[in-house]
């Protein structure tokens, strides 16, 4: 049947009145269900109503199945007009084994959709790599690089890597879906500041997955706030391994000598300075100011502009949390002080060591390994300061002493050589 354009110039036939669907494009109806379970608009046993009348019609052209489904009163026209539009570019997407459903988001490397694993019969997430990067080869290394190295890692506090590979020109990344937000979202939106709690908690968990890393000799090199996801059940899960590092990768490490790679609110030092011997203490640094962002509702460090930020995080002493917060507890201070110590040899020297502290906060207990570090800084101090005053005072000296002592020692020496002269005569 040849559709006829309505008096407005539109394509009655398409649902909606609308003609944003490419011509000729087809799908079929458990892709187009798909598509409609994503987005929500139906549920799975609707959909397995709905598949058997979709089927009858014998038909793979988008706009009619689109239409049918309106006639059935399985959508509205509303809703068909949402799907067609966005039916377009998932039809672009074809992937074998894999329905795609609906996008969930896009960034500067590449979108991420919700689609139907068919051989497992699960939702999964999957990151498509935007056409103009995949067309450069360093960054489609990078690329199946993330998915390698994600797929070492096996923990429930990481996000599951499944496949990765090609297809019909696009290059994808198949990994858990999460249902849930992340963390960055939760503090610009419903909770800008986390209780402490509910913040050390989260932390621990991903600390737990640090851990795990960490015996796989992996660096992530970008803990923060947005990759951070959570569950309804809160689950804390670590994303986005597009930064992650082998440690003893050295071809990677000759690549990215004297870079700085990280996130500028949650950077280490050491990254800004472009060390090549990053290890897991980076990522306690920036995992101690994602902690610091919980439950201050603010970065550790603030600035006009990047540069500000990361001189801050090079030379500003960190003001303590419980002093911008005074809910909390001098415990959780002196955790997130050692964690963000400037000096990597004064933080956490490992994952498992800040699992301890974190465990001693949540049990109500004060943090044992920070407050014997912090003791012992103190300690040394005190050892410096006795090295000047054996009685154990401050050690400065007053400030009227050295003059006093130069005048006199010149007077002495005047002294002297008047004698001298005198004797001679």
């Amino acid at each position: 049947m040849t559709s006829q354009p309505d008096p407005n110039g539109q394509n009655a036939e398409e649902p909606g009145g609308t003609a944003s669907h490419p011509p000729g494009a087809t799908t079929n109806p458990e892709e187009l269900l798909a598509v409609l379970v994503g987005h929500g608009l139906i549920d799975k046993e609707e959909a397995q109503q709905l598949k058997g009348p979709l089927y009858e019609k014998q038909t793979t052209d988008a706009g009619q199945l689109v239409r049918t489904l309106v006639k059935l009163d399985g959508i509205t026209k509303n809703q068909a007009r949402r799907i067609y539009r966005d039916l377009a570019s998932l039809l672009e997407q074809k992937i074998p084994g894999y329905i795609l459903s609906e996008k969930l988001g896009s960034g500067a490397g590449g979108a991420v959709y919700r689609a139907q694993q068919v051989s497992m019969n699960r939702e999964v997430a999957i990151k498509i790599l935007h056409g103009r990067l995949a067309k450069n080869p360093d960054y489609l290394k990078r690329f199946v690089k993330e998915a390698h190295v994600a797929a070492r890692c096996s923990h429930n506090n990481i996000v599951q890597a499944i496949d990765v590979g090609s297809a019909g020109g696009a290059h994808f990344f198949v990994m858990e879906l999460i249902k849930g937000k992340t963390i960055s979202d939760f503090l610009k939106g419903s909770k800008p500041v986390f209780g402490e709690k509910e913040a050390t908690e989260i932390i621990l968990q991903i600390a737990r997955a640090l851990e795990h890393a960490a015996h796989r000799g992996l660096v992530h090199r970008d803990i923060k706030p947005s990759n951070i996801m959570l569950t309804a059940e809160g689950i804390a899960k670590l994303a986005d391994l597009g930064l992650a590092r082998e440690a003893t990768d050295l071809e990677t490490i000759e690549k990215e000598r004297g870079l700085t790679i990280g996130t500028p609110f949650y950077i280490a030092p050491e990254q800004i300075k472009g060390k090549d011997d990053i290890d897991s203490r980076a990522d306690i640094y920036s995992l101690g100011a994602t902690f610091y962002h919980m439950i201050t509702g603010r970065p550790p460090f603030e600035g006009a502009n990047v540069h500000e930020v990361i001189e801050k995080h090079l030379r500003e002493p960190l003001a303590p949390p419980d002093h911008l917060n005074p809910k909390l507890s001098s415990g959780v201070g002196e955790v997130v002080e050692i964690m963000m110590a400037k000096d990597r040899k004064g933080r956490y020297q490992t994952p498992e060591d800040l699992v301890i502290d974190l465990e001693c906060l949540l049990n109500n207990e004060a943090p044992k390994l920070a407050r014997k570090r912090i003791k012992a800084l103190d300690l040394g101090s005190l050892s410096e300061g006795e090295s000047y005053s054996e009685g154990g005072d401050s050690g400065e000296l007053p400030g009227w002493v050295i003059p006093t002592v130069a005048t006199l020692g010149g007077l002495l020496v005047l002294s002297l050589f008047a004698n001298l002269v005198l004797a001679l005569r």
